[in-house]
């Protein structure tokens, strides 16, 4: 049986890595024709042309690669089952739901690919990529960082918000500092009004300002300080948040991400869906498997590999349109964050094991 699981694997590693790197080269080129009149623009020279799209190219490729997988399961099943190879397992005592098995055991095994993947490579071609686009080809300095910012608030832990009228991330600086402190039912307890504040050794040191505690009654007292410490051990940098590409995190730093905005009080829905999609996509190349395998077993077989690749782009269109569809209402909030990442393979997984089910033995 080994030999047989290793015969077909071979059949179907080959259209894969065939689909997945054509792929991968019309995405290249496609990007670069798009792309030329700004490459000559800034007077790119061709060599780092050819360096940015080749550190783009893997994430091109993972971007693509279920369409891949699905057109190498229908090439390669597809024609085994044209030239009655399949019928000749059969034949020898072989239930054909062990090839299935085998096949979307595959399929978990590709989208453990895809995630590590996702989680070690991208992340740092993407960088890389977005390093030689901005300094190399925009020619934006290294040293064009925004370190001061004017008017924002934050939200603190613990029913709190802060309000910040000037920051310096360099200097590890802000003045005019307003902080409100909230019970649990959401009334004021505590108001802070501080003139400057300076991060030094892991903390912030607050300078000439006044705390008011608020009671019960609505009463309140007042505490003048020249310098205190409050236990505030926000950096100065994760006030801010820089513009940041999904692909270029991984979980750790995505999870981060997404905590630095929900303390900035911003809305965190679109990265948490794209956070729990990580996952989804793991489990997307076993919904390809079970849709392709009754089509390769049935009417790929008759009708050969353009019926296949037609087949193959309709169900990527429908899928993406449907993933699409629920990512937009997961962050209009019509879907929960859950849902809106996990919906589309539920629907195509339970039309995946209906055609599974069609299948003969």
């Amino acid at each position: 049986m080994k030999i047989i699981y290793w015969y077909i694997a071979r059949r179907f590693l080959k259209p894969l890595f065939f689909a997945t790197f054509a792929f991968g080269f019309i995405v290249m080129i496609s990007e670069f024709f798009r792309e030329m009149s700004f490459y000559m623009e800034q007077k790119t020279p061709f060599l780092t042309i050819l360096e940015y799209l080749f550190l783009s190219l893997p994430w091109w490729i993972i971007d693509v690669f279920a369409v891949s997988v699905l057109l190498a399961l229908l090439f390669s099943l597809g024609e085994l089952a044209k030239r009655n190879e399949i019928t000749a397992i059969k034949a020898a005592g072989v239930n054909t739901w062990r090839i299935i098995c085998f096949f979307i055991v595959l399929g978990f095994v590709i989208g453990v690919i895809d995630f590590s993947a996702r989680e070690f490579i991208i992340p740092k071609t993407v960088v890389k990529a977005e390093y030689i686009k901005n300094i190399k080809i925009k020619k934006k300095k290294t040293d064009n960082i925004i370190n001061e910012y004017y008017n924002f608030i934050v939200a603190l832990p613990n029913n709190s918000r802060m309000s910040i009228g000037y920051l310096n991330i360099k200097d590890g600086y802000m003045r005019n500092i307003i902080i409100d402190k909230y019970d649990d039912n959401f009334y004021l307890k505590k108001n802070i009004i501080v003139g400057e504040a300076y991060y030094r050794h892991g903390g912030w040191l607050f300078k000439n300002g006044v705390e008011r505690v608020f009671n019960k009654e609505k009463d309140w007292h007042e505490i003048y300080f020249e310098s205190r410490i409050f236990g505030l051990t926000v950096k100065p940098s994760d006030f801010v948040i820089q513009n940041t590409r999904y692909e270029q995190m991984n979980l750790k730093t995505f999870k981060e991400y997404i905590q630095k905005k929900q303390m900035l009080g911003e809305n965190t829905l679109k990265a948490q869906i794209k956070y729990d999609m990580r996952f989804a996509n793991v489990f997307c190349h076993i919904i390809v498997m079970m849709i392709g395998i009754p089509f390769a077993l049935g009417l790929g077989n008759k009708f050969g590999k353009i019926i296949s690749f037609t087949f193959a782009l309709i169900f990527s269109f429908i899928y993406w349109s449907v993933q699409a569809i629920c990512v937009s209402l997961g962050e209009n909030q019509i879907l929960n964050v859950w849902l809106a990442a996990w919906l589309s393979n539920i629907i195509f997984g339970f039309v995946g094991i209906y055609l599974m089910s069609r299948i003969k033995k």
